[in-house]
């Protein structure tokens, strides 16, 4: 019996000295992280330097609280209010870190009037430095949602044939002209411009795709046929070519 009670002393002893240097722990744990953020790491599949450093700039406009105050769902929205984000998760990292996680839209064309836009013609502003890559669209009239259904509707033509549409502008008045990576222009008009896209095809698998090269632009504006428009070169060194010729059918 005289163990058993050794031991209950210990016990009524040390128990509560236990509990209390645990509780010390805890209150100095939380005072080591309850103070100024100091750390913000940014992830993101393919973010770029700019983005990442526009994303920091945006959490740090959230971060007027200490560590354990911090609102995460404030930060998300400040995250999101740059536009270009897709997806962003916030989580705190311990002792004074902050992990934002990003996914971006998917980028389709750029925008003339400044940005980039995505698959449904929404105008993105970012700062991504990538972008040159993509493909101009350039409307006088037509909205983002708008010029990207014409050119999906265009490429749709071109599927299965080595022919990218580098720029797809629209004028004053509404007409359409396409440049492909070979830098040929194929001027489109306002009306039909599938059927005559279609056309153009159709006389470039059939006579201009070796003569690429040779040609300025093609003019599908027409009701049986394109007008092609040829580079003009030199003959010798002292004489020079004809202007560029254009042969078409009936418009």
């Amino acid at each position: 019996m005289k163990p058993s009670r050794a031991i209950s002393r210990v016990e009524v002893v040390f128990g509560p000295l236990l509990l209390v240097a645990m509780a010390g722990a805890l209150v100095a744990l939380l005072a080591a992280a309850n103070g100024p953020v100091r750390v913000v790491t940014v992830s993101g599949v393919d973010l770029t330097e700019p983005e990442r450093h526009e994303v920091r700039g945006a959490v740090a406009s959230a971060l007027s609280t200490n560590y354990l105050s911090l609102d995460l769902d404030a930060i998300v929205q400040r995250v999101q209010a740059l536009s270009w984000p897709h997806g962003v998760s916030v989580r705190r990292v311990y002792p004074r870190g902050v992990a934002v996680q990003v996914s971006k839209e998917v980028f389709v064309a750029r925008w003339g009037g400044g940005g980039v836009l995505n698959s449904e013609g929404v105008v993105i502003k970012t700062p991504a430095a990538d972008v040159a890559r993509l493909p101009l669209l350039d409307c006088a009239i037509a909205d983002g949602s708008h010029a990207m259904q014409v050119y999906q509707a265009l490429i749709g033509v071109l599927a299965g044939r080595h022919l990218e549409i580098t720029a797809l502008r629209e004028d004053a008045i509404g007409e359409w002209t396409l440049t492909l990576a070979s830098g040929l222009a194929v001027h489109l008009g306002a009306d039909d411009m599938l059927g005559r896209l279609e056309r153009f095809v159709s006389v470039y698998d059939g006579a201009l795709a070796t003569r690429v090269a040779d040609i300025d632009a093609v003019d599908a504006r027409y009701r049986n046929g394109v007008a092609v428009a040829w580079h003009a070169r030199d003959e010798s060194p002292t004489t020079s070519a004809a202007p560029s010729r254009a042969v078409a059918m009936d418009r």
